[in-house]
């Protein structure tokens, strides 16, 4: 396997918080080292979220062809839906006329409201426990090639109460990464939150360890970039925290299938 280092979510002018150009993040991935990134806009089937219906599939998709082309980076062509246990016949309806090569599932809100006022207004044990349902949820009956950023609360948690917690909910947690390692799908590893008030990454690295530890296989990088300045953050970090895990290799995809790249070029102490 070649040498690789590849973002697997990024976002653009067609997500609702971004008003970056795929052209931008290509050329800041090329300046980065990075060997392939793949973009994945926020799309939403829930019309309680702040990203429903502001999400344009054929000026996205044909942004991508133009400026994916030539020489430079591959590009690949994703998206990161919210809560895709939900609404399925709509969403499936929705697939079925596009084209992708990659599908991010992730937890963003707790019923019709975010996992931010969710703390704010039921209180973090409640926030936590209903959180964990959602993304059982997710794993277990949604479409998606990895599930993203599975941890998510805790930044949330830490940046409204100072609070961080996982040992309460090892439980939980396993029951995802049992449903996700049953469905022959994955996770990624999200490095977002090592900018934040947190510093940590998400999943916490004891959540990639005992995702190898039951038979994952399946993991992909994503700074979760929402500007070409930040493309490639904490990349290497992250493959060096996979190999320390005992992975040999992360994931890349196209047509929704995975192939691996090697961690060997990486050091495991981090």
């Amino acid at each position: 396997m070649p040498f690789y280092l590849a973002d697997y979510h990024v976002h653009t002018r067609f997500s609702f918080d971004s008003e970056e150009t795929i052209g931008a993040i290509r050329k800041m991935a090329a300046a980065r080292g990075l060997t392939e990134v793949c973009i994945t806009d926020h799309f939403s089937v829930n019309p309680e979220d702040k990203s429903y219906g502001l999400y344009p599939y054929r000026k996205a998709y044909e942004e991508y062809l133009r400026d994916s082309a030539g020489e430079g980076p591959a590009v690949r062509f994703g998206l990161e839906i919210g809560e895709g246990q939900y609404r399925r016949a709509v969403l499936e309806d929705f697939l079925a006329q596009a084209d992708y090569d990659f599908i991010i599932g992730s937890v963003h809100n707790i019923g019709d409201i975010t996992i931010r006022q969710t703390i704010r207004e039921r209180g973090v044990d409640y926030a936590f426990d209903a959180y964990y349902d959602e993304v059982l949820g997710l794993a277990e009956e949604g479409d998606y090639d990895v599930l993203g950023h599975l941890d998510l609360i805790n930044r949330y948690a830490w940046d409204e109460q100072g609070i961080y917690r996982l040992d309460a909910y090892t439980h939980q947690i396993d029951a995802v990464l049992k449903a996700v390692i049953r469905r022959g799908r994955g996770i990624e590893v999200n490095t977002s939150s090592l900018y934040k008030n947190c510093r940590q990454f998400m999943p916490n690295p004891w959540i990639v360890a005992r995702f190898r530890e039951l038979g994952g296989q399946i993991v992909t990088l994503g700074s979760d970039a929402h500007s070409a300045g930040r493309v490639g953050d904490g990349l290497a970090e992250a493959a060096a925290l996979l190999k320390s895990c005992g992975f040999e290799a992360a994931a890349a995809f196209e047509k929704r299938r995975p192939r691996l790249w090697a961690l060997e070029k990486f050091d495991s102490e981090r």
